[in-house]
């Protein structure tokens, strides 16, 4: 009787798990620039920020601090669990010298918003320089229905409008070696397109994607006191959006530790990609 006494409590394990807010534990690095475009006093992409505070990310917002790139600002952007190059950004200063390249080596998952970016004579992610602006609210016509991105839709997003207000698109919907999701329905213009790790954006661009690279068309086209980037989504359009900024980002692998006292539910990063 002693020794099963002696044995129980080694043999008991009680169970529990440890929440944690997993949004939190991600790091969003925001690329911008110090434009108040409308002179409200409030940068014009805040919205955008707002957003993905809200949601709970850590938002890592230093403007006009990308435009020159170093070998310190490289690392820090690909230790990064997702980077979001605004739209409220001059594209020629991110373009100069060997900028291009160091861009596109980052290893982090890159979302682009920045339609001018996108360009053939700066990125090189698109073999295009013809753009359609001022685009007042397009409809969405989906290429690929089964895209994890639209995975959280309610309802058929070509009945209502994803975006709103002074929008710039690139006019044409090939995306080289990426994969096109979705166009603007009304002009055939790229909305959504994606890049693998790897993959040279176009066949002759010189320019290779270092990590997964999604285009997302967002944010307002700057004219006559109109902002810069600013937020300029539907609420279905939202939805994408920040599906997006989930499906970009590395998901969380859960381990089943043991312990002293039990099982403890830990989550360790693995990338998805």
């Amino acid at each position: 009787m002693m020794m099963l006494k002696r044995f129980i409590p080694m043999v008991l394990v009680l169970a529990f798990s440890l929440t944690l807010p997993v949004n939190a534990t991600y790091n969003i690095i925001w690329v911008s620039e110090d434009i108040d475009n409308d002179g409200d006093g409030v940068m014009d992409d805040q919205g955008w920020v707002d957003l993905l505070a809200i949601q709970g990310y850590s938002v890592d917002v230093q403007r006009n601090y990308w435009q020159t790139l170093d070998e310190e600002k490289i690392n820090t952007l690909n230790s990064a669990d997702l980077v979001i190059v605004s739209s409220s950004c001059t594209s020629e200063n991110y373009i100069n010298a060997d900028e291009t390249t160091r861009w596109n080596s980052i290893t982090a998952p890159m979302i682009l918003s920045s339609t001018y970016l996108v360009e053939s004579n700066s990125w090189r992610w698109i073999d295009s320089t013809t753009l359609i602006e001022d685009m007042g609210a397009p409809l969405m016509d989906i290429v690929d229905g089964s895209h994890p991105i639209f995975a959280n839709l309610l309802i058929d997003v070509l009945d209502e409008s994803v975006g709103s207000g002074n929008t710039t698109f690139l006019d044409t919907i090939d995306v080289g070696n990426g994969e096109l999701i979705a166009t603007a329905a009304e002009i055939d213009a790229a909305w959504i397109a994606e890049w693998q790790q790897g993959a040279e954006y176009y066949d002759g661009a010189g320019q290779y994607a270092g990590g997964p690279r999604m285009f997302f068309v967002a944010g307002t086209h700057a004219s006559d006191g109109t902002p810069q980037g600013a937020y300029n989504l539907t609420p279905q359009g939202e939805v994408i959006f920040l599906s997006t900024v989930e499906y970009m980002i590395p998901e969380p692998a859960t381990i089943i530790l043991l312990g002293l006292g039990g099982f403890i539910l830990l989550q360790r990063r693995k990338t998805r990609f």
